[in-house]
C-alpha cells in the first residue's frame, strides 16, 4: 500500500488578503488568488516534503480532488520541479490530476517531464501525457503560448502513433488554444501547416481545394473517370474548381451572406463558451476584450475575461450542395475540354438545398450561371496566346522590312499616249471565278454565302442539315471536323455576319438560320 496516499487533513491555514490579479514570471496577468502553502523554501527535488506542500493546497476543500483551479495552482507550484527517479510506476486515470497521485507516480511523472523538457521522449503511460498536456494548455512550463503550442505538437509527434487517443482530443484543444491565446499566426495558417490534424477542415468552403470539398460532399471526385484519367485532367479540374469557388465567394459577398452562408447556419444568440472541453483547465488568464473569427465561420467573443460564442450548425443539405458544385464544375470542364463523355449535375436531386437557398434569396440557377461563367473565363484565360516582342529588335525589324519593301516595288509603265494603236494590245478574256469561289459582286447574303462554299463544304452543310454525322466524311477527305466547321463559319461571318454551325459533339445548324440555309443550299446547282 502506498502510505503516501494516506493524508491527514489539517485545519486550513489562514488566508492572506486576496488580490484580484497576479502577474506570472512569463508576464501573463492571471486571475488566480494566492493561497498559502507549507514550507516554501524547499528547493526543486526536495523530496516528499515538496509533495506534501503541494497536496496541502487542497486543505480548504479536501474532497474536491478534480477541481481545475486546484490543479492549476498545484501545477504552478510544481512548475520548475525536476526529478531523477529510477522507477516507472504505471498510471491510469480518466482525468488525471496531481492530488490523487501517489508518491511513486508523482516521481515517475516529474522524472519523465524532466526528460521530455530535455528532448527525450521515453515510453510512458498515456495518463502522464494527458496530465502534461493539461499543464501546457495553461502555458505551465512554457515561456509563452507559442512555446506551449510547440511542446504540444512535439508530444503528439512522439506519442500519437502509439496512443491514437491523443488525436481524439488534441485537434479541438488546439483550435481552442488559438481562440484563448493571441498568437502571431492565424488558425487558418495552422490548419494548412498541420493537415494531418485537420483532414476535413470546417473552412473547406473558404478554400478552392477540390479534394477538401470532396471530403465533406456526397460526391467523391477522386472516383471520377475524368479526374482519375491522368494528372493533367486532375490538375485542370482542380484549377477550374478553384476559379469557380472564387467566383461563388464573390457572388455570395455581393449578396451579403458570405460563401459559408450556403452551408452553415450561424445563430444570432450568444452562448457561454469554456475552452478545452474534457481537459482539466482553469481559465487563469485575464483576457482583453476581443472578437475571434475562425475560418469555419465560428465566432468567439471575450468581454471582461468571460467568453461566449455564436452557435454554428451545418445545414442538412451541406453534403448535397457541395456535391452539386463539384459536379457542375466538372460538367463544364468536360464540355470545354471536349472530353468523350459528359456528366450532369441534376438540380432535382437537391430540392432541400434549393428550398433553403430560396429562403435567403439565391436560386440554384444563379449558382449554375456563376460556375458556367467562371469555367468559361478560366479556359479563355488558359488558352490565351501572349505574344512578346523584344523592343531591342524593333529597329532591326523595321530596317529589314523597309529593304524587302523596296525590292518588291515595281514601277508602273506610263499610260499609252492618245496616238497609241490600242488595237495592238491583246484583249484579255474576262476572269470567271471557279465554281465554289464567291465573286465580290455576290459574296453577301445567304445566296452569296452558299455560292462561296467549296464542294466539300457544301456537302458537309447538306449532311449537317440532314442530321447526319460528318466525321467519316471528313476523315475520307483527310480533314478534321473542326477545320471544316470553322471554314464554313468563317465564310458565314463574311457573308451574313454570324456563325451558322454550333459545334459540340456533333455539328448542328443554328435553328434561327435553318430555313434560310436550306433554301440557299437547295438553290445552288
Amino acid at each position: 500500500m502506498d502510505i503516501f496516499a494516506e493524508i491527514e487533513i489539517a485545519a486550513p491555514p489562514q488566508e492572506p488578503k486576496k488580490t484580484p490579479t497576479n502577474t506570472t514570471d512569463s508576464g501573463f496577468e492571471t486571475n488566480t488568488e494566492t493561497l498559502p502553502i507549507g514550507n516554501r523554501n524547499i528547493p526543486p527535488g526536495g523530496g516528499r516534503q515538496k509533495f506534501y506542500d503541494m497536496r496541502s493546497m487542497a486543505a480548504d476543500n479536501p474532497y474536491t480532488w478534480n477541481d481545475a483551479r486546484l490543479f492549476y495552482r498545484q501545477a504552478k507550484f510544481m512548475e520548475r520541479f525536476t526529478d531523477d527517479f529510477d522507477g516507472n510506476a504505471d498510471f491510469s486515470m480518466h482525468t488525471p490530476c496531481l492530488q490523487r497521485m501517489g508518491y511513486e507516480r508523482l516521481r515517475t511523472y516529474f522524472t519523465w517531464r524532466t526528460k521530455i523538457r530535455n528532448g527525450e521522449y521515453p515510453e510512458i503511460s498515456p495518463a502522464y501525457i494527458f496530465l502534461h498536456m493539461y499543464e501546457l494548455l495553461a502555458c505551465i512550463g512554457a515561456e509563452n503560448p507559442q512555446n506551449a503550442l510547440a511542446q504540444l505538437l512535439a508530444l503528439r509527434a512522439a506519442y500519437a502513433e502509439k496512443f491514437p487517443a491523443l488525436d481524439d482530443y488534441l485537434p479541438s484543444w488546439l483550435k481552442d488554444f488559438h481562440v484563448y491565446y493571441e498568437l502571431p499566426h492565424t488558425f487558418a495558417d495552422f490548419v494548412r501547416e498541420n493537415a494531418l490534424l485537420y483532414p476535413a477542415s470546417p473552412a473547406f468552403f473558404d478554400s478552392g481545394d477540390i479534394l477538401e470539398w470532396s471530403k465533406v460532399s456526397a460526391y467523391d471526385v477522386e472516383k471520377s473517370r475524368f479526374f482519375a484519367a491522368n494528372d493533367e485532367n486532375a490538375q485542370l479540374l482542380a484549377d477550374a474548381f478553384a476559379a469557380a469557388v472564387c467566383a461563388l465567394a464573390t457572388f455570395c459577398g455581393e449578396k451579403n451572406i458570405g460563401l459559408k452562408g450556403l452551408f452553415f447556419l450561424t445563430s444570432t444568440r450568444e452562448i457561454p463558451w469554456f475552452p478545452f472541453r474534457r481537459a482539466l483547465f482553469h481559465p487563469w488568464l485575464v483576457s482583453p476584450n476581443r472578437r475571434v473569427v475562425l475560418p469555419g465561420g465560428e465566432i468567439y467573443v471575450c468581454e471582461n475575461s468571460e467568453w461566449s460564442t455564436f452557435h454554428t450548425a451545418p445545414y442538412a443539405h451541406k453534403k448535397d450542395l457541395a456535391a452539386f458544385v463539384i459536379k457542375k464544375t466538372e460538367s463544364e470542364v468536360r464540355l470545354a475540354a471536349n472530353y468523350k463523355t459528359k456528366i450532369s449535375a441534376e438540380t432535382a436531386a437537391i430540392s432541400k438545398a434549393a428550398a433553403a437557398l430560396d429562403a435567403i434569396g439565391i436560386s440554384l440557377r444563379e449558382i449554375e450561371t456563376v460556375i458556367e461563367t467562371a469555367v468559361t473565363d478560366f479556359f479563355r484565360e488558359k488558352n490565351r496566346i501572349v505574344v512578346s516582342v523584344d523592343t531591342k529588335n524593333l529597329a532591326k525589324i523595321r530596317t529589314e522590312a523597309d529593304g524587302i519593301t523596296e525590292k518588291l516595288i515595281v514601277e508602273e509603265e506610263p499610260p499609252h499616249p492618245p496616238w497609241t494603236n490600242n488595237t495592238a494590245i491583246a484583249k484579255q478574256p474576262a476572269q470567271i471565278p471557279p465554281q465554289g469561289t464567291a465573286s465580290p459582286a455576290i459574296a453577301s447574303g445567304w445566296d452569296g454565302f452558299v455560292r462561296g462554299l467549296t464542294d466539300v463544304e457544301l456537302e458537309t452543310l447538306r449532311m449537317v442539315l440532314g442530321g447526319k454525322g460528318i466525321k467519316a466524311f471528313a476523315d475520307g477527305k483527310g480533314l478534321l471536323v473542326e477545320v471544316l466547321v470553322d471554314g464554313i463559319n468563317e465564310k458565314a461571318v463574311d457573308a451574313i455576319g454570324d456563325n451558322v454551325l454550333e459545334f459540340t459533339d456533333t455539328p448542328e445548324v443554328f435553328e434561327d438560320y435553318r430555313d434560310e440555309i436550306t433554301a440557299a443550299v437547295g438553290a445552288r446547282q
